[in-house]
């Protein structure tokens, strides 16, 4: 009988030993395989709280999380496509280079945010606050901006081609080589923007501000600013130049 518990227990050993440890679950908000192997000594995703360092996360299906507070959190070069990051506070978290495609920051504190070469393509931003985040490099095809709070932020030289930014809010923005062709930008407050150099060919302006805003060298092309103000200057288009 001793021999045969003996041989059971080499049994189990062996087929533990045979258990694949390139993908580890993490655990905490829910289970989340990861394959990073490196980061994954963090407890990737798992444990949110101000200034965590999820450097490097990677995940092979969405996450969601809600309601967090990941202030001055680390998430450079995290890879999180599809991810829901509703109402949770980034607000000075550096999310360089992440990958965040498909994802929701509806509501989101993003203040103050580093989000130089950062993925976002085809993310929400319904209503988030972006005030002071850096996106320059960023990839933003097919985002979505309405109601967002870009005041004071670096947007110089992104693409936001035929993107929705209705009743956003640019006050003294930077947007120096921007390109805003085909933006629904109605109700949108650009005063004090810099637009130099932009382009805004065919967009809507309807109703919003470009007061205080420069607009030297901005191709305004097909631009409709009915009813919006236009004590801007720069332009042609501007009231008094």
């Amino acid at each position: 009988m001793k021999s045969k518990i003996k041989l059971l227990m080499i049994f189990g050993a062996i087929l533990v030993s045979m258990v694949p440890t390139t993908q580890i679950f993490a655990q905490g908000d829910r289970s989340i395989p990861t394959h990073n192997t490196s980061a994954n000594s963090k407890k990737c995703f798992t444990n949110s709280s101000p200034n965590v360092d999820w450097s490097g996360c990677s995940v092979s299906s969405s996450i969601g999380l809600h309601f967090k507070n990941l202030s001055g959190a680390n998430l450079s070069k995290i890879v999180a496509k599809n991810s829901k990051f509703y109402a949770v506070n980034l607000s000075g978290a550096n999310m360089q280079n992440a990958i965040l495609s498909n994802g929701d920051f509806a509501y989101a504190n993003l203040s103050g945010a580093d989000l130089r070469g950062a993925d976002l393509r085809y993310v929400d931003f319904y209503h988030t606050n972006l005030s002071g985040a850096d996106l320059r490099g960023a990839n933003t095809l097919g985002a979505r901006f309405p109601g967002v709070d870009f005041s004071n932020a670096k947007l110089s030289g992104l693409n936001l081609f035929h993107t929705n930014i209705i009743g956003a809010n640019l006050y003294n923005a930077d947007l120096q080589n921007t390109i805003l062709a085909n933006v629904d930008m109605r109700n949108a407050n650009f005063a004090g923007a810099n637009l130099g150099n932009a382009n805004l060919v065919n967009s809507d302006i309807t109703g919003g501000s470009f007061a205080d805003a420069n607009l030297a060298g901005t191709n305004v092309g097909g631009l409709d600013y009915s009813g919006a103000n236009m004590s801007c200057y720069g332009n042609p288009i501007c009231h008094g130049e």
